[in-house]
Parts: structure tokens; sequence; C-alpha cells
């Protein structure tokens, strides 16, 4: 169907086409449009989406305005058999080239379309086949493309491996989203994925929201992970009030062996400070405890090595002094920290403890670490611990791809400043595709997010972002993306989202579909006082 016909068009980026009369109720806003190939290397028609729709009435010029005072002054137009609210008026609209497709990919023309070409609708058939993913490799199905039956398809092995941002503003639906791409990635690939959460609110994937067989299958992946003394009375409770089932969950430890060095350092001076002598007892001693036996040993035992290995440097009353403290800020660290575990057959209440397996973490299914009960450092250096280890493993290229899916990411890898786990998310993003582990990070604040970690995420998929700050710094950052697609940004719905990058062959609008599985990510709602008299 002829939609229309260009009638500007300055650049091989976009042109402007006057609507015809029989087309205004079928061109808004997103809608796709073709046009006829101009281009030799063109396999096909070339594709557009409008991007902006203007009504325009050439009779209302700033004298005819100045006598638009009153509906009198209207009707009496009208009494004159001048209607010139229709016998003027045109629609007009603008429309960014995506461009024609060349494999699975669209490239862009190097040359403007020309006036007075007819603008088309493509069929859904048509448009269907010109979206389709090509190739036989994994594909995702999160949605449809908004406003058509299409299916809203993205590469998995693209998102996975080039790792993928999730980025709105808070209440956005980002774990929404995040949910069923990892829905869909559960039930279509046969890879981990951990999951990085620090309010406990992906535990809920534990419920399917239907009886389907899918919903079922992938409501029974999911594993939580709680640090092993760390409360969760209130956790449960609410879980159990709200879906009607026990939230299932193991309680882990880490062993205090297991730390790198950087991340003892980094604790011991948050929480009780380090004076230089004990940091170079620290840093002697750890240096031998790296190469020992990190087996699993009573308190005594790991206080006694750390003593024995941090003598070789002391020398005089100081630093004996120095290393008497340092004993006694390791014993508190180790003791007071919910997430160390110094024996076997430790329990939190009747609750057994189990010293965390990175290898069962890297077998397929939902690994849910459950990071709630914690403070932000305590959890920085979880992430940093685990991330480390995931990473260090899969290094070793004997395990399967792995997929890493890290909620409010600007606490782990902000972009001012430093935490513990930055350097394990930086360097997870520079070289995690060489050795099959994949990022996923979701942050309502992208400026905050550390530019060498949202830089390498090249596949990006925006919710509803409005911060201006935001939106510059990801129009800096993120390289397939446009000014249109960020005007976009700015007003998309509450169940669209808007995918860019490696993983779609073009800019894709979508509607979000269900979730297969509940989410426990719900915003709290104001509950009514009753009556009241004003």
């Amino acid at each position: 169907m002829r939609a229309g016909v260009i009638i500007k068009a300055q650049s091989p980026r976009a042109f402007w086409f006057r609507v015809f009369d029989n087309a205004e109720n079928q061109v808004n806003v997103g809608t796709f449009v073709t046009l006829e190939n101009y281009e030799s290397k063109a396999d096909g028609p070339i594709l557009a989406r409008v991007t902006r729709v203007i009504r325009h009435n050439y009779l209302v010029d700033d004298r005819v305005i100045a006598q638009l005072g009153s509906e009198d002054v209207i009707n009496t137009f009208r009494d004159y058999g001048i209607d010139i609210q229709y016998i003027a008026q045109s629609t007009l609209a603008r429309a960014s080239i995506i461009g024609y497709r060349v494999g699975t990919r669209f490239s862009k023309p190097l040359k403007p379309p020309k006036p007075m070409d007819f603008v088309y609708l493509p069929t859904e058939p048509e448009l269907g086949r010109m979206l389709r993913l090509s190739g036989d490799g994994v594909r995702l199905v999160i949605g449809n493309i908004r406003s058509l039956t299409i299916p809203a398809e993205l590469d998995a092995n693209k998102l996975v491996s080039h790792h993928c941002a999730i980025l709105a503003a808070t209440g956005g639906g980002k774990s929404w989203l995040a949910g069923v791409i990892i829905e869909e990635l559960a039930l279509r690939a046969e890879i981990p994925i951990i999951i990085i959460d620090p309010h406990g609110e992906y535990s809920a994937m534990q419920v399917p929201r239907s009886s389907t067989e899918n919903a079922k299958y992938v409501s029974n992946l999911v594993r939580v992970y709680v640090p092993g003394k760390v409360d969760t009375t209130n956790l449960d409770e609410y879980f159990r009030n709200k879906y009607g089932v026990e939230r299932r969950y193991a309680r882990f430890g880490i062993n205090p062996r297991s730390l790198s060095l950087r991340l003892m350092e980094g604790l011991l001076n948050h929480y009780y400070g380090l004076t230089d002598a004990q940091r170079r007892i620290l840093e002697e001693a750890w240096q031998y405890m790296s190469i020992s036996n990190n087996e699993l040993t009573s308190m005594e035992e790991f206080l006694s090595d750390l003593e024995k290995n941090g003598g070789r440097v002391v020398r005089g009353y100081g630093n004996e002094l120095a290393l008497s403290t340092l004993m006694t800020k390791v014993r508190m660290l180790v003791e007071n920290r919910p997430f160390f575990i110094t024996r076997p057959g430790e329990f939190y209440g009747n609750e057994p403890i189990r010293l965390l397996e990175i290898k069962e973490l890297m077998e397929y299914g939902i690994h849910v670490l459950d990071l709630s009960g914690l403070d932000l450092i305590d959890q920085q250096a979880l992430v940093a611990l685990v991330l480390n280890k995931v990473f260090t493993t899969s290094a070793t290229r004997r395990n399967k791809p792995v997929f890493i899916v890290v909620e409010e990411a600007h606490n782990y890898a902000p972009s001012v400043g430093s935490s513990l786990s930055t350097s394990t998310l930086v360097k997870i993003a520079r070289e995690g595709r060489k050795f099959g582990v994949g990022l996923c990070i979701i942050s309502q604040r992208p400026s905050k997010v550390h530019p060498d970690v949202l830089s390498q995420c090249l596949t990006q998929v925006f919710k509803r972002i409005i911060n201006p700050i935001d939106l510059k710094y990801v129009r800096n950052i993120v390289e397939f993306i446009s000014d249109e697609d960020l005007w976009e940004v700015r007003v998309l719905n509450e169940d669209d989202a808007l995918v860019t990058g490696l993983a779609v062959p073009m800019p894709l609008p979508i509607k979000v579909r269900d979730r297969l599985t509940e989410h426990g990510g719900v915003t709290p709602t104001l509950t009514p006082r009753g009556n009241i008299t004003v």
C-alpha cells in the first residue's frame, strides 16, 4: 500500500513525506515504511521508521491566528463556506532510514532517496521477513514488535558473548524485563545463569505464574543462595504470605583464605582501619597464605598461619604491636561478617551452612545470590570474590558459557570513585567474551556505571529514561544508538522497550511479553485509610 510521497530528503539518514489521506490512521510514530530499491547493493526494499508526525494547515498563518480569538470567528468562516479546519490540512511525517538487508545486518544507503518517490506500508509478512534473524542460532523471543504480531527476536549468542545492558529509570520495569530474558535463555539454551540480587526479588522466580510446562520448567531451575549468618525471617515471611509457599534456599559460607589480598585489605580497612605497618605485615603474610593450602580450617589455625607468616617481617616492638593488633582486627572481621565460615558443619539456627562451590554455580540452571541482608561493602566483596572465581574457572576453557546478571550495577562498578568489585566487573566486561563469560548489567542510573563496563555492553535494552544526564551519558558511551532512538527512550510506555545493538538486526521497538514466573520487584502501594471528612 502506498502511504505517501517524499517531499524532502537532504541526507541518507532521513526524509520527510506527505502522508496520503487514506493512510493517515496507519502512519504513527514508530510505524515501519519502505522505499523502492534505489541502491545497487540493496536486496529488496529499503526500510525506514517514522520518528515524527505533524499536522499542517497552510491557511493558518500568523494573520489568521491573530483572528482566531473565539469560536464565533470559526463559525463565521464556515458560514462563508470556508471550513478552514479541513480544506488546507495535510499530515507530514519524518522517517529515519534503517537501511537495506545485507546478510544478518542492515546497511545504510550512501545517498538520499528522491523527492516524489512513493513511500509504502509493508504488510506484516513482508516486514517479518525483513526483521527475522538469519541463521540457525538460539533466538530469544521477549515479546512482539510494538503494534504488530511479529515476534521480537534477539540473537542469544551475541547477547551473551558481547554483553548487554538493561537501562531505565526507577520503576521502569528493568527487573521484569530481565526476568523475561532469563526465562527465555533458560528455556532455549543450556547455560548457567548467575544473578547478583541485592534486594531479594529474584527468589520469586521459584514460583510459576501459570500451570504451563514452560513456567514449571523454569521455576524448577531456580536455586537461591543466602549468606550463612544473615537473618532472612522478614523476607521469608513476606514470600510465604504473598505466594503461599516456602522460599527455598541454601545457606553458604566463604573460606576467608580464599579472599584475595585486595579484598581482605579493603574489608579490614573499611571496618577497622589499617596502619601502614599493618598493611605491610598483611601483604607479606597473605603472599604466603595464598600459595599454601586453602582448605577450610578453624579460626585458631587460620590466625596461627597468618601470624606465623606475618612474623617474617616483624622487627622491633612497634611491628610486634602492629602484628598483634592486626590479628585482633582479622579475628573481628571473620567473626562479625555474616558470610565467612571457618569450620565444616556450621549452622545458623537449625539451617546448615555449607562452603560455596563455584563449580555448582557453573552448572545449568538459574543461580540467585540473594545479598539483601548485607551492607554494600560486604555485597561488593562477595560479588568480587564470586565473579572473580567464575572468571578464573572459565579461563581454563573447560566449562560451558555462563551468563552473569548484575542488578544495581552502579553500586558494584561506579563511574566515580572505586569499589571492591569494580576491577572484577571491568575485567569480565573487557575479557569475558574470550572465555564464554557473558555479562548483563542492570541500572537505573547509566551515568553512574563505570564507562569501561557500560561501553562493552554491545546490546542495549532501554525502558523509559528521562534524566538528561543519563541520556547524554548513554549517547556518548553507547555505539548503536541514534538521536531518534534517544528521543523515543524518553517517551516509552510502561510495557514497551527499545532494543539496540548486536543482538538485533536494527533498533527494535517492542512490547514486552508476560512473565512465566512471578515477579518480586513490585512497587508497594498505599493502603486507603477509609472514609474521612474533608
